[in-house]
């Protein structure tokens, strides 16, 4: 993965999307829907292979569950994209704010991280989870899915492109990036991409995000296991 490649056309693309508005934002990410409602099947044919493989391995059922897409969870994908979308954005909202003895006014406003990175594991439905979540809170993301779900993540992922292209200039193609070697190499990398990465999320087990906490020279944010932390 060359990482230094990646990150400079995330952060053209996160200094692309800081300058849309709300309203483009939402333009984008509707179109996003409509684009992994389109590839349907396809997101299904591509996870069907991964649990195929994930059986054929030996993988307990419960863990091909997590991986394993059907209909309500394909649904829940797209509720999801549509409930990013009804919130208001976060960027430029007033956190807090004084005026200082001199008459100098001050205030808390947030702004994108940048570049986020989020490893994560089997669940498919997170790669759009966390595309969708970080699009809206102006932020490009480098997504670091497991290897059990590959299929279904590029496939995911190359709707979501589909997407953003059919959205015209509401639609920033740089600001996404999978992951696709496999390689454990590859959390070793962006744990350790100083200046180059912003922020990396985990998402997952208590084990995954420990190791993340423990490894990571870049700044982590780190909450309870499962749980997708805001972007903004």
């Amino acid at each position: 993965m060359e990482l230094d490649l990646i990150c400079a056309e995330l952060k053209k693309g996160a200094a692309q999307l800081a300058l849309h508005t709300e309203l483009q934002k939402n333009n984008a990410l509707k179109c996003v829907s409509e684009a992994i409602l389109k590839n349907k099947q396809e997101i299904l044919n591509a996870n069907q292979i991964d649990v195929e493989n994930a059986r054929a391995k030996g993988t307990s059922e419960s863990l091909v569950e997590r991986l394993a897409l059907n209909e309500k969870k394909f649904n829940d994908i797209l509720d999801g994209i549509k409930i990013v979308i009804q919130q208001k954005d976060p960027v430029g909202k007033i956190v807090d704010g004084w005026k200082a003895p001199n008459g100098m006014e001050i205030r808390q406003i947030r702004v994108p991280l940048g570049v986020a990175a989020i490893i994560y594991e089997s669940r498919p439905n997170v790669t759009a989870d966390a595309f969708a979540l970080a699009y809206k809170s102006g932020n490009s993301i480098l997504l670091r899915g497991s290897s059990s779900a590959l299929n279904s993540n590029k496939a995911v992922v190359k709707a979501i492109k589909d997407g953003l292209k059919n959205a015209g200039k509401d639609g920033v193609e740089s600001a996404l990036y999978l992951c696709e070697s496999g390689n454990h190499s590859e959390v070793n990398e962006i744990l350790n991409a100083v200046g180059k990465i912003d922020v990396v999320l985990p998402r997952g087990s208590a084990k995954l995000i420990n190791l993340v906490v423990e490894n990571a020279k870049v700044p982590v944010i780190q909450t309870g296991a499962g749980v997708l932390p805001p972007l903004c």
